[in-house]
């Protein structure tokens, strides 16, 4: 008669709006559903739970905000840990109370989940594998941007890369994958060790962006400062807070949390001034802090809102930020490269004509000679001089004969192939470099030069000069390494040819 009783009242309590009939309920600290959010102090906190089910259940919560939760049941109860990133535990069928003791390190509320096994496998092993995809993801992108900032010598890409691998870590304990792998060490789960990788998390991010908008040159000293230092704080909380004593680590988190919000902020409106004066890739950083922005709102401010956006919201947008951020990388190491391009050629391209100065022939000779002596063929060398190139200058002025070299480099340049060199080392001397894969063509292109260098008629303005250039040219079959011998020898070709000219004049 006393059994049929209490199961008449406990049907009537479980029927009543918010419960089932195969449920639990929680008795204490108040009595609500077990789906509602149990609002928490910080330290221990005592859970009481009634259940009656019909069939075992999965019950689970998050370890974001507590820690070394515990159970204590009656003897003939038997209520079995899970493995899992969260806390769980597997609840047997029948009519039982158990206790739930945790160790609350935020005011905050706690959401216990009650799930069918099946149901709670299936969600923990996508959260698994979604987690560690995550992971293995912010180790390919550090490592790429890495390798980028090696190649470049750029600490800011380095940046990148603790940025990244910090994010992935955090996540990795925020979300409880290693406990897991590592169910006894308690330790991985403590807030202060997460809040050690936010705060590098928010310092190497602000120092990766820095670097990357050029805030040292577009800000004021002090504002570059201000968000420097800043991020540097945020890290420095995030570290003592591991070593303070309760309340000062609580303060100190609290502290953290609304510093980490001021460098974001700082660091958007930097970043929409550097869009403002076209930093390149500006852009890009922008709709990813925006998207951050947004993820945290759900994540601190709205966690009921919705518990998928409220679990994944920050990992997503922390993916994409990584994806954006390593195409800004990717494309500022391509901004770099083009404008060391133009450099080189700026200070490798003749001033007056269209070829290159000696500095930068010299230097694409030899690297021809390199590519010689390890494919083999034939080396083209050619020293061209105009003959009585002087007689234009007194006659006709200097700027007339600028003209006729600049005439001369152009003639030069369509005899030429794209992949030969055309220099000027000075005055009316010029130089030619070919890498040919038979003596034949090499013969050819020789003869070519010579026969269209032989009579020129360069028309400048209204004058028309008849002028004619002496071609010295020598074809390598053997690989050479003194590019200073091979010219010098070129040069002698060549003089020994107008000599032969000036016999026949």
């Amino acid at each position: 008669m006393y059994r049929v009783l209490l199961r008449f009242l406990l049907c009537l309590l479980c029927c009543a709006p918010g419960y089932t009939l195969a449920d639990c309920i929680v008795t204490q600290p108040t009595r609500q559903a077990i789906d509602t959010p149990i609002n928490l102090n910080i330290g221990i906190v005592d859970i009481q739970v009634h259940c009656y089910l019909d069939r075992p259940r999965a019950l689970s919560f998050p370890l974001d905000i507590v820690n070394n939760p515990r159970i204590f049941t009656a003897s003939d109860v038997d209520i079995v840990p899970l493995s899992s990133a969260r806390a769980a535990y597997l609840l047997p069928a029948g009519d039982f109370t158990f206790t739930l003791t945790v160790n609350a390190e935020r005011d905050r509320q706690l959401v216990l989940q009650l799930a069918p096994i099946a149901h709670f496998q299936q969600h923990n092993s996508v959260h698994l594998l979604t987690i560690s995809g995550f992971a293995g993801l912010c180790i390919a992108l550090s490592l790429y941007v890495g390798v980028l900032g090696r190649s470049l010598r750029n600490e800011g890409f380095y940046a990148y890369s603790a940025y990244i691998l910090s994010a992935g870590f955090f996540f990795v304990l925020q979300e409880g994958v290693l406990k897991v792998l590592l169910p006894q060490a308690a330790w991985l789960h403590s807030v202060g060790l997460k809040l050690i990788f936010a705060g590098l998390t928010v310092y190497t991010a602000q120092r990766f962006i820095s670097k990357l908008l050029e805030f040292h040159l577009i800000l004021r000293r002090w504002e570059h400062t201000l968000i420097r230092y800043t991020g540097l704080l945020v890290l420095f909380l995030g570290a003592i807070t591991v070593l303070l004593p309760f309340p000062y680590n609580h303060f100190s988190s609290l502290a953290m949390g609304s510093l980490t919000v001021v460098t974001m902020v700082a660091i958007l409106i930097a970043t929409v001034y550097a869009m403002f004066r076209k930093i390149h890739c500006s852009g890009l950083v922008l709709i990813s802090l925006l998207l951050l922005l947004a993820a945290m709102i759900f994540r601190v401010y709205l966690p009921h809102f919705s518990e998928f956006l409220h679990r994944y919201a920050l990992i997503i947008a922390v993916t994409i930020e990584a994806f954006l951020l390593a195409v800004a990388a990717s494309e500022k190491v391509k901004r770099l490269q083009k404008d060391k391009i133009a450099a080189y050629l700026n200070a490798a391209s003749d001033t007056l004509c269209p070829v290159l100065n000696r500095r930068g022939w010299e230097d694409a000779a030899n690297q021809l000679l390199k590519q010689h002596r390890h494919e083999g063929g034939f080396l083209v060398m050619m020293f061209i001089d105009m003959n009585n190139f002087k007689q234009v200058n007194d006659i006709h002025g200097h700027a007339v004969g600028d003209d006729a070299l600049v005439i001369l480099a152009k003639i030069l340049n369509a005899q030429c192939r794209p992949q030969d060199i055309v220099g000027r080392l000075g005055g009316d001397e010029f130089v030619i470099m070919s890498h040919c894969h038979s003596r034949a063509i090499g013969e050819r292109m020789i003869e070519r030069i010579k026969q269209r260098l032989m009579h020129l008629d360069l028309r400048i303005g209204a004058l028309s000069l008849p002028l004619s250039a002496s071609v010295g040219a020598q074809i390598i079959d053997l690989p050479h390494t003194d590019l200073s011998t091979l010219l010098h020898q070129t040069d002698m070709l060549m003089y020994e040819q107008k000599q032969q000219q000036k016999a026949m004049a």
